[in-house]
């Protein structure tokens, strides 16, 4: 089946794009799907190998193992056809890079970024093992790391199910030799601790920037897996984490770690802030003061004349005032707190309150109070002034003034005498005569 862009899979639902990869049996490309209108990922057998019933056997293995598995660190696969003596897989499109451009770029990889791409595939390793699959060929090329910063496991071509009847010829040995574990370079069957060593060895490469086994040929490097001790890692690199890295690269399968999800356990031990998913949050703790009471000054012995204290060590005083926190969770100095008490709301106090609205009021008055006050005060100095003026004129020593229309006299309006029991006269209105007015001598004319 030839491959080129535009070229159409699947009774025409898959428009090749463009290619991504080239792998050891397929090519990778990027495709369309028309029906579902959407990108996939497309793994075609190479041309060469085309016809070959074994290749054949192998792409549908892949195909099987692949679909039964459903984790968000594995990469789905979702179609799967054969078209002119070759076969395809349609699969999930994972926009990003894989492990090993990353490498190629930073050989060597700080903890907060690399632990999280180890917790990740080692809980989607951990997966496939349940479903009873082994990869037998982790690999930084077949760990996919999309810009979210999630990890995606790809390429189950040499995978074996539990249930699957074996394809490996007796001495043959399937997967990577740079990632091969040591009882698949002897030729024994591979277990799910066999995919944890080589995630160990892709672990050991990222910190060091060097793979622990090398050699001038595939057998040479299985060998050294088998026999050769594994080289300490650089000294730069947590002990902690050194010795997770160790004991995933023992010898002996039971020395490594038990499982996947333990492994993934130990690595978020190692970063205590990387969630279930993986995806390592990296926050500063916060911290918070106590609220009971205020932080404690050392106690020192008095100062002396210098300004030292008596066991000779400088005790100056601190420039700022201690803090204290409010329940609103603010701090507060003593003295912002005395300057802010004047401006606040009056107390909720009743007394306080009624207080506070009295003088509020009287500051609202304070000028009609003024102008009222200053008019009782011009009233009662206007009667005054009147009652004073009065009293001069009625007792004064000026000439008398009597008046001419009597309020109870003689009907013919002149002034009557009356004849008092002491002989004097009085004036028949009622009114006393002084003791030097002159008696009446008038008559009536007949």
């Amino acid at each position: 089946m030839r491959t080129a862009p535009g070229v159409a899979l699947g009774g025409g639902r898959y428009r090749l794009l463009r290619r991504i990869a080239v792998g050891g049996m397929g090519e990778v490309w990027e495709a369309n799907d028309d029906a579902l209108a959407r990108a996939v990922a497309v793994k075609v057998l190479r041309a060469e190998f085309a016809g070959d019933a074994g290749f054949l056997e192998r792409f549908r293995t892949e195909a099987r193992n692949s679909a039964s598995l459903h984790h968000p660190h594995i990469a789905a696969l979702f179609d799967y056809g054969e078209q002119d003596g070759s076969a395809y897989l349609v699969m999930e499109l994972v926009v990003g890079e894989p492990l090993s451009d990353l490498l190629e770029r930073e050989p060597v990889l700080s903890p907060q970024r690399l632990l999280p791409v180890l917790a990740q595939t080692a809980r989607g390793l951990h997966a496939a093992h349940l479903a009873g699959v082994v990869h037998r060929d982790v690999k930084p090329g077949n760990i996919l790391l999309a810009r979210s910063g999630k990890v995606k496991i790809t390429d189950f071509g040499v995978s074996l199910a539990s249930n699957q009847k074996t394809m490996t010829a007796t001495g043959m040995v399937m997967g990577t030799a740079q990632y091969l574990s040591p009882e698949q370079a002897v030729g024994r069957p591979a277990t799910p601790l066999s995919d944890l060593y080589s995630l160990g060895v892709v672990a050991y490469e990222a910190l060091a920037g060097k793979r622990p086994f090398t050699g001038p040929t595939a057998v040479d490097i299985a060998v050294a897996h088998v026999n050769d001790p594994v080289p300490p890692l650089p000294a730069a690199v947590d002990r902690k984490l050194a010795a997770l890295v160790l004991r995933l690269l023992s010898k002996e399968p039971a020395e490594r770690p038990a499982s996947g999800e333990e492994l993934a356990a130990l690595l978020d031990q190692l970063v205590p802030r990387t969630p279930p998913s993986g995806v390592a949050v990296l926050v500063s703790k916060p911290t918070r003061a106590r609220e009971d009471r205020a932080p404690a000054r050392p106690r020192t012995a008095p100062a002396g004349p210098g300004g030292a204290t008596a066991g000779g060590t400088s005790s100056a005083p601190p420039s700022y005032a201690p803090v204290r926190r409010d329940r609103g969770g603010r701090s507060t100095a003593p003295d912002d707190r005395r300057r802010r008490s004047r401006h606040e709301a009056p107390s909720t106090r009743p007394a306080d309150g009624v207080a506070a609205r009295a003088l509020a009021w009287a500051r609202r008055l304070r000028l009609p109070l003024v102008v009222l006050v200053l008019v009782l005060v011009a009233m009662l100095g206007a009667a005054l002034a009147d009652r004073l003026l009065g009293a001069e004129a009625a007792h004064g020593t000026g000439q008398i003034v009597t008046d001419q229309y009597p309020r109870g006299g003689a009907p013919d309006g002149m002034i009557a005498a009356v004849q008092h029991r002491d002989g004097a006269a009085a004036p028949a209105d009622g009114t006393r005569a002084a003791a030097h007015d002159p008696r009446s001598t008038e008559v009536k004319d007949a």
